[in-house]
């Protein structure tokens, strides 16, 4: 799309740092030529060099996991009530939105893009949603034009699903002032996260933040609690979420000695990793992993001295990661998504589904992290428009999108759909290690209590900020593991003091609420 003039402003008013940082917010969203696949081996993906097998899903062609006839013919029946915009009795026009034409960072978004592409030929193919056909325009911000790209929509689009903006504050004006409803695939911006007329499949928590996840890797690896770094972004929107981090893991028990918000660009070199080394840091908490950081494990490597552990969010569910593994000497690095990795895609049915839908678009390709926020979206979106039936209104569509408990069919981990203040980190999570071979599930750390592969706690989650909501009521009562130490603090309580008095969001979403 063209730029505008204001979008030409939006671009000189971020060059300084904005478009420097985007790597850093979203690198699994950029495009990327490299062989590393995100899963290999035999429980998912192909061992390098090999063919890729397309998997089956099981159950009847539209349904997804435990999510039955997403997508069909339905009763085919007409619209009882005004069509609302982007609605007729045989087609729904809907928009997914990325930024893959950035000039500074061509591709970014693009995954969004591709699970787009493949969930609306599914469907399609399958009669689309009680008969009508998706409608899908992908439109492309460019970063700097967010605000335009939902102005066109606002024109002839029902509804945006499935994607997401960097910058996507820019957009919320344009979007809620034409009442065009929403079910985003991540948010960034907290004017975005908190604007009217959406349903957020993967929330962006504020109040709460993961500890579980730390007290897993505690409990194996004990050594580590005492000499904790944490290694984050040096920008406004960026540096609450390791203060978030330090919450969790001083209230799993851990003793952080080492804190640094490095410039967004490059990777932290030589003098950062001398002062961990000299702090004698052992257990790395980082947001590097997002992008391309191959120059920082070189000068680990270099140096010969590495952190026994590194831990990470989702958003280092991508190739770069294996990359690093595949390339340097990288110590144990764990991340903890709330979903279901490719790596078991042999073992559940909603991650061989989500991989032969990206496959109808992108033959070969293994699953990201944006491919599976993208899906989480696309089918709570179509698991709404269908219960709506003949009354297809953004109303009632959004409506029908709050859930008491929702997994993607059983892709993600189980949880409610609320509204944005009630917004909390998810209660569970997988353990998932890195490795030359691609991402391995480790039940061992996970301890999985819940849906199979997840482990499961409202202890898994604490308060860091006055007002935050408490754990869902369909939470699993159950304890702890009997290994897993306890949150620092009042024995009585999983809650520790706010910290610092809560702050604003980060841009990067890494605590998921799914």
């Amino acid at each position: 799309m063209a730029s505008t003039s204001a979008g030409r402003r939006g671009t000189r008013r971020r060059a300084a740092a904005g478009l420097l940082v985007v790597p850093l917010l979203l690198a699994v969203g950029c495009g990327r030529s490299g062989d590393d696949a995100v899963a290999k081996g035999p429980q998912g993906g192909n061992p390098a060099g090999t063919a890729p097998t397309k998997p089956k899903g099981t159950g009847a062609a539209g349904d997804f996991g435990t999510l039955k006839d997403v997508c069909g013919k339905g009763d085919g029946k007409p619209l009882t009530k005004k069509a609302d915009r982007g609605v007729t009795d045989k087609e729904i026009s809907v928009s997914v939105t990325g930024d893959p034409g950035a000039p500074a960072q061509p591709g970014l978004g693009k995954e969004f893009f591709e699970m787009a592409d493949g969930f609306t030929k599914w469907c399609n193919e399958l009669g689309g949603i009680n008969g009508r056909t998706i409608k899908l325009t992908k439109r492309d911000a460019a970063l700097s034009n967010v605000g335009t790209v939902m102005t066109a929509a606002c024109q002839s689009d029902f509804m945006v699903v499935g994607g997401g903006n960097p910058f996507d504050n820019d957009g919320v004006k344009a979007r809620t002032g034409c009442k065009l409803g929403a079910f985003p695939a991540y948010v960034v911006g907290e004017e975005s996260a908190k604007a009217d007329l959406q349903d957020l499949a993967v929330g962006l928590p504020v109040s709460t933040t993961v500890v579980g996840a730390y007290k897993a890797v505690f409990a194996a690896h004990p050594e580590v609690k005492a000499k904790v770094g944490l290694l984050g972004q040096n920008m406004a929107s960026l540096r609450p979420s390791m203060v978030r981090y330090k919450a969790g893991v001083e209230a799993a028990g851990g003793t952080v000695v080492y804190k640094e918000d490095v410039p967004v660009m490059p990777p932290p070199g030589r003098t950062t990793l001398e002062k961990m080394k000299s702090a004698g840091v052992e257990m790395l908490i980082t947001t590097w992993l997002a992008v391309d950081s191959a120059s920082m494990f070189r000068e680990m490597d270099a140096m010969n001295w590495h952190p026994k552990v590194i831990v990470s969010d989702a958003s280092a569910y991508n190739r770069y990661t294996l990359a690093a593994a595949k390339n340097s000497k990288i110590p144990d690095t764990y991340i903890y998504p709330t979903f279901v990795p490719q790596s078991l895609g042999d073992k559940n049915p909603a991650v061989q589904k989500a991989l032969e839908i990206l496959h109808l678009a992108e033959p070969g390709k293994d699953l990201e992290f944006f491919h599976m926020s993208g899906i989480n979206s696309w089918l709570l979106w179509a698991s709404a428009v269908k219960e709506c039936g003949t009354e297809l209104t953004t109303e009632c569509v959004l409506a029908k999108g709050k859930r008491a408990n929702w997994d993607a069919g059983g892709l993600f981990a189980p949880g409610p759909i609320v509204e944005t203040k009630d917004v909390r980190a998810s209660d569970c999570f997988t353990m998932v290690k890195a490795t030359a071979k691609g991402f391995e599930y480790d039940a061992a750390l996970t301890k999985p209590n819940k849906a199979e592969f997840f482990n499961c706690d409202p202890g898994n989650v604490v308060a860091v900020a006055p007002g935050a909501p408490a754990a869902p009521t369909s939470a699993p009562p159950s304890a702890p593991p009997a290994d897993t130490p306890p949150p620092a603090g009042a024995p009585e309580s999983n809650t520790p003091p706010p910290a610092d008095g809560g702050e604003p969001p980060p841009a990067l979403p890494p605590e998921e609420s799914s």
